[in-house]
C-alpha cells in the first residue's frame, strides 16, 4: 500500500503550498497540539546497537513488495491542484538504521537529503543528519520533508574479512519515507543507489519502479536472481534471515578479490553495474567465483565461518549463496533428477578449474557428479580415472589414470580395469620411450628439463686385459672419459658418481668427472652393478657359455631370446623382472631426488639393460654375430616430478656398438 501519489512530487506549483503547510503544523506543535505531535519519537536510552538491530530485524519480515510505513508523522493534505489527490509530507519525523561499516571518526554521520522528484530526482538544499554511534547505529530526528524520497550518505572504514585490512569508503542508500522509516546503508544500497540513478535518468518512470529493477539487478551480480529478498535498505549484515544470509555472502565475496585497495576495487564495481545492471568484469567475477569454489572444496567454508562469527556473533546460513555464485558464474547446470549422474568440469577458460576435456589435467583436476539429494559433489581422486570413462578397454590395455597417477590393465573377462603390477607398469615406459638407437649422451644431457632427473648407467671406457675387479682402465680409456667428461658442462650442478665393484668402473666415472672439472673424490660403490647381476645359476651359466660359444654369445641370447631363464636350472634370472629390480628396488631407492646421476657398471649388465630398456629394438645379437655394446654406451633414466620415466640409449663415443 503506497501512501502518496507519485504525481504529486513533479508538480512544482505544489512546493509553495507545502512549505506553508510544514511552518503551519510547526506552530501548532509549538503550542501542543496532540493530534500532529510525533509518535514514534524514541527516548535517548534505545538508541543502541541492539534497538537498531532490533527494528532492522522486524522490518526484514516485511517484503519489499509490500513494505509500509505506519509512521504517524506522515501528515496528508488536500492537494490544490486539478488532478492531484492528496500531498503526505514528513512532520518532525524520525528515521534510523546501522551502518555497515566497522571503523568510524568520532565525528562519523550519516547524512540525509531530499530528493527533488520535479527535477530529476537531484539533490535539494533539505537536509539532516545524525550521529554514528554504537555498533553503526544511526538516528536521525526532528526531520521535516515536503517530498518522500531521500538518498543517505555515510563515510568509514570497512574490515575485509579476508585479509583483515581496512579500506575507507562511502556507501550510500536511497529510500521512500512513505514505505519505511528505518534505512540501513550497506555495501548493495550503495550498488542500487547508482543503478537507480542511471535508471531515472535513462526511462519515464517512477522511483519506485526503478528502485525495484535496480534491486533486481543487483541481485542478479550474485546470481541471485530466482530469490525473492527485502528492500536492501532495511537487510543487515547481522540479520539470521535468508535476506540476511543474502546480504552477508555478497558483501563477503567482494572482498575476496580486493587485496589491500578495496575501495578502488569497490568504486569501479560500483561504476560498472551502474551503467547497464550488470557486471562487465568477467575476469573479477571469475576469480571471485574460484575463490568460492576452493574455499567449498577446502573445508566447506567453515573457517570463514568462525572468522565471520568472531566477528560479529552469530551469521546467517551465506554458504548457499556462495555456492549459488559459483555455481552460476562457472556454469554448472542445473543439478536435478534428470540430470542426476552427470559429469561436470569447468569449461570457462578464464577459470583455474578449466578443462578442456575430462582427463585433461594441466590446469585442473577437479571434476564433479550431480546427486540430485545433495547438488553437484566433487568426484574422489579414487574415482576420477574412469567415471568419464563411455568406451570400454581392450583385453589387457594399459593406461594411466589422468587424476590418480596410477597405472592399470583392463581385465577383459570382468570387464574392469585393475591396477597395474610393477612389471606392467614399467612396460608402459618401455613402450612410450621408444628407444630406437643411441643418442650422444651430450645431447641427452643438455635436453633434460627443469623438472626432471637422470641416471646414467654407462658401460666403463677401454680397459687392459685385466678383467678382474683390480683390473684397470687403458690410458686411452682415461682419456675417452675426460673427453666425455668435457662435453658434460652445460649444468652447474655435479654428477653424483657411483660404480660397480671394479677398479675400472671406479676409474671411469672418476676420469668424467675430471674431464668435466668436478670434485670426484666421493663415490658411491654399487655391488648390483657388477656383471653379474642377471646370473641366476652360476654353474649353469657356464654351461651356457660352453653350448653358445662365450660369454657374449650366451650373454645376448639371454637377453634377446629369453634362453636360460625358465625352469629349475634357470641360468639367468628373468629379464624384465630383474630390470625393473634394478631401476626401481635399487637405483631410484638410493637417488630419489638427485639431479644428475653418473654410474657405470659393465657389458653383461648393460647389454641385457639396453635390450629392455629399448624393447629389443637396439640389436646387439652376438649369438648371430651381431654387434656388440661399446664402451661408454648405456642407457639414460629420465624421471619427471610426477614419476614417470623414459628410457634413452646413450652413447659416450661416436658410436654405440662396439668394433
Amino acid at each position: 500500500m503506497r501512501f502518496f501519489s507519485q504525481k504529486v512530487f513533479q508538480a512544482r506549483a505544489l512546493c509553495t503550498h507545502i512549505l506553508f503547510f510544514v511552518l503551519f503544523v510547526s506552530l501548532l506543535v509549538a503550542c501542543g497540539d496532540d493530534s500532529v505531535s510525533p509518535l514514534n519519537e524514541k527516548a535517548d536510552n534505545k538508541s543502541d546497537l541492539s534497538s537498531q538491530k532490533d527494528e532492522s530485524k522486524s522490518s526484514s519480515s516485511v517484503s519489499k513488495k509490500t513494505a509500509t510505513s505506519s509512521s504517524s508523522s506522515l501528515k496528508e493534505i488536500d492537494a490544490p491542484e486539478e488532478g492531484l489527490d492528496v500531498v503526505y509530507v514528513l512532520v518532525d519525523g524520525t528515521i534510523s538504521g546501522v551502518v555497515a561499516l566497522d571503523e568510524f571518526s568520532k565525528s562519523a554521520k550519516v547524512n540525509l537529503v531530499q530528493l527533488d522528484s520535479a527535477d530529476a530526482y537531484k539533490e535539494s538544499k533539505t537536509s539532516f543528519s545524525g550521529e554514528v554511534g554504537k555498533g553503526g547505529a544511526y538516528e536521525i530526528k526532528k526531520i521535516n520533508l515536503p517530498q518522500p524520497y531521500v538518498q543517505l550518505t555515510v563515510e568509514g572504514a570497512i574490515q575485509n574479512i579476508i585479509d583483515g585490512k581496512s579500506s575507507f569508503i562511502s556507501l550510500k542508500a536511497l529510500g521512500d519515507v512513505s514505505s519505511s522509516e528505518v534505512f540501513n546503508l550497506n555495501l548493495l544500497t550503495t550498488l542500487e543507489a547508482d543503478r537507480v540513478y542511471k535508471i531515472l535518468s535513462e526511462n519515464k518512470i517512477s522511483f519506485e519502479e526503478a528502485k525495484k529493477k535496480a534491486a533486481e539487478d543487483v541481485w542478479n551480480v550474485f546470481h541471485l536472481e530466482s530469490f525473492d529478498f527485502d528492500a536492501t535498505e532495511i537487510i543487515h549484515v547481522s540479520d539470521i534471515s535468508e535476506s540476511g544470509a543474502a546480504l552477508l555472502a555478497a558483501t563477503v565475496l567482494l572482498q575476496t578479490q580486493a587485496g589491500t585497495d578495496f575501495a578502488k576495487f569497490f568504486k569501479a564495481f560500483v561504476a560498472d553495474v551502474a551503467t547497464d545492471g550488470k557486471w562487465d568484469d568477467s575476469t573479477a567475477r571469475v576469480a571471485i567465483a574460484d575463490w568460492a569454489l576452493a574455499n567449498d572444496l577446502k573445508d566447506g567454508y567453515v573457517e570463514i565461518r568462525k572468522a565471520l562469527e568472531k566477528k560479529m556473533g552469530k551469521a546467517a546460513e551465506f554458504e548457499t549463496y556462495f555456492r549459488n555464485f559459483y555455481l552460476g558464474e562457472l556454469g554448472f547446470p542445473k543439478c536435478d533428477a534428470e540430470t542426476a549422474d552427470e559429469i561436470f568440469f569447468v569449461k570457462n577458460k578464464s577459470s583455474k578449474y578449466y578443462a578442456a576435456k575430462y582427463d585433461d589435467v594441466s590446469t585442473s583436476r577437479e571434476r564433479f557428479v550431480c546427486d540430485e539429494t545433495v547438488g553437484w559433489k566433487v568426484i574422489p581422486d579414487s574415482l576420477k580415472d574412469f567415471m568419464g570413462d563411455t568406451q570400454p578397454g581392450e583385453n589387457g590395455e594399459m593406461r594411466r589414470g589422468a587424476f590418480s597417477g596410477e597405472f592399470f590393465v583392463y581385465d577383459g573377462t570382468k570387464k574392469e580395469w585393475r591396477k597395474a603390477t610393477a612389471l606392467e607398469k614399467d612396460r608402459y615406459f618401455v613402450l612410450e620411450s621408444n628407444a630406437k638407437e643411441f643418442v650422444d649422451i651430450q645431447d641427452v644431457y643438455e635436453s633434460i628439463k627443469d623438472d626432471e632427473r637422470v641416471i646414467f648407467v654407462l658401460r666403463h671406457a677401454e680397459r687392459g686385459d685385466d678383467t678382474s675387479k683390480s683390473g684397470t682402465l687403458t690410458d686411452v680409456g682415461k682419456k675417452q672419459s675426460e673427453d666425455v667428461g668435457a662435453r658434460l658442462k652445460k649444468f652447474k650442478e655435479n654428477f653424483v658418481l657411483g660404480a660397480s665393484e671394479f677398479l675400472r668402473a671406479h676409474q671411469t666415472v672418476e676420469s668424467i668427472a675430471k674431464g668435466r672439472g668436478q670434485s670426484y673424490d666421493k663415490r658411491d660403490t654399487i655391488p648390483q652393478l657388477n656383471d653379474d647381476w642377471y646370473t641366476k645359476n652360476s654353474e649353469e651359466v657356464e654351461k651356457a657359455k660352453n653350448e653358445c660359444g662365450g660369454g657374449w654369445e650366451v650373454t645376448s641370447k639371454y637377453a634377446y631370446t629369453g634362453a636360460y631363464s625358465t625352469g629349475a636350472n634357470a641360468a639367468y634370472y628373468n629379464l624384465a623382472e630383474r630390470s625393473v629390480e634394478l631401476i626401481e628396488d635399487v637405483l631410484l631407492k638410493k637417488y630419489p631426488n638427485e639431479k644428475f646421476v653418473l654410474l657405470s657398471s659393465h657389458d653383461k649388465l648393460m647389454v641385457p639393460l639396453v635390450a629392455y630398456c629399448s624393447n629389443a629394438q637396439i640389436e646387439m645379437k652376438k649369438y648371430e654375430g651381431g654387434k656388440w655394446i661399446n664402451y661408454l654406451a648405456g642407457v639414460a633414466i629420465i624421471i619427471d616430478k610426477s614419476g614417470n620415466r623414459r628410457y634413452v640409449a646413450v652413447k659416450g663415443l661416436t658410436s654405440g656398438f662396439a668394433n
